[in-house]
């Protein structure tokens, strides 16, 4: 099982209203956002770009990925996901790569109000490992933040994440273990690599902290907890209008109905948009279980109003949902109601 699906199913059990929003990946790294299912309607666009600096920048190992979320009210978050350059020796290279890569923060947007960088930045601690295992025996971490760890000197030199903030960490250094174990190898300098930076004025930090319970990696990763203030978030219909559907037979294959509305089609629509169909919990907005190009649709008239119908095969008992997934915004812009799907009584 892929660690996408398994985040999902996890999700799921949690039980939290939380759906898969979008994923994406580079290489060895992958980015997926969850967000809470009542949010969906006020979500415009997701938008990705992607920076590479292994091999001349011909691969993505080490790279980073960004993903903006544009909402309702003309504000936009944005997550980079990094894989810096690795070695305690690279603290230039990393700089230049945080340069390289400052574009995934969509710079040019004025509506991007929140910024969160994060992964494995791969600043390192310039000690010995001996030095700095006496310095955790004897809790005393701050001294080694305050003085030899790379990424804390970049910004108080300003030499990157110029504007970007970190929560104090009180955690140990999350790199690097015995696989398995929460044991250092001292082959490498235990360091702070695995990092949440952020910037903007609308967030408000909660927790930072490392969880030792996953122990599949060398490293330990980082969780961190932000509240946002986002004001004035509109009440916005979908650009989708799906009919409701009535309670279906498993022996007859699925029609469903649907309106375009608010200019969407002349504006934004593409012949690479999709119809699918979701169980009506949607717990992964991008994996239907079944879907349809829009441009095997066909039109329907009916007491003078246009609709687009679009035909799927038999499905099992259950409750679905039908929804409407953009190609230009990267995301639902249209979901219905929930229906059933049960066995035709016999006679």
């Amino acid at each position: 099982m892929t660690w996408q699906r398994q985040m999902s199913e996890w999700m799921k059990r949690r039980n939290e209203g939380l759906v898969l929003l979008t994923k994406t990946y580079q290489m060895t790294n992958q980015v997926t956002v969850f967000v809470r299912r009542k949010l969906l309607p006020s979500i415009r666009r997701v938008r990705f770009r992607f920076s590479r600096n292994t091999m001349g920048g011909l691969t993505g190992h080490k790279g980073s990925i960004g993903i903006k979320i544009s909402l309702y009210n003309e504000t936009s978050i944005v997550f980079v996901d990094s894989h810096f350059v690795h070695d305690v020796v690279a603290y230039e290279k990393r700089i230049a790569q945080f340069h390289s890569n400052e574009v995934c923060c969509f710079p040019e947007d004025s509506e991007v109000k929140a910024i969160f960088w994060l992964g494995d930045l791969n600043f390192r601690v310039e000690k010995e490992p001996n030095q700095v295992m006496e310095l955790i025996r004897s809790k005393n971490i701050h001294s080694l933040l305050d003085t030899d760890e790379q990424l804390k000197r970049a910004i108080r030199m300003k030499e990157a994440f110029v504007g970007f903030e970190e929560q104090a960490i009180s955690f140990l250094p999350t790199y690097r273990f015995y696989v398995g174990t929460t044991e250092y190898d001292l082959k490498r300098t235990p360091s702070w690599c695995d990092r949440v930076l952020y910037k903007g004025s609308i967030i408000s930090p909660v927790s930072y902290i490392s969880n030792q319970e996953v122990l599949i990696s060398d490293h330990l990763p980082v969780q961190a907890v932000f509240d946002i203030k986002i004001a004035n978030l509109p009440i916005t219909s979908w650009d989708i209008l799906f009919e409701h559907l009535p309670t279906w037979y498993t022996t007859v294959p699925l029609i469903g109905r649907f309106q375009i509305l608010n200019n969407y089609w002349t504006s934004r629509g593409s012949y690479l948009d999709w119809i699918g169909v979701y169980p009506s919990t949607i717990d992964d907005c991008t994996s239907p279980l079944r879907w349809v190009w829009i441009a095997t649709c066909s039109e329907q008239v009916f007491e003078n109003q246009r609709y687009i119908v679009c035909e799927f095969g038999l499905l099992q008992e259950g409750t679905y949902r039908l929804g409407y997934f953009s190609h230009y915004n990267n995301c639902l812009i249209g979901l219905s109601k929930s229906f059933k799907v049960i066995e035709q009584p016999t006679e």
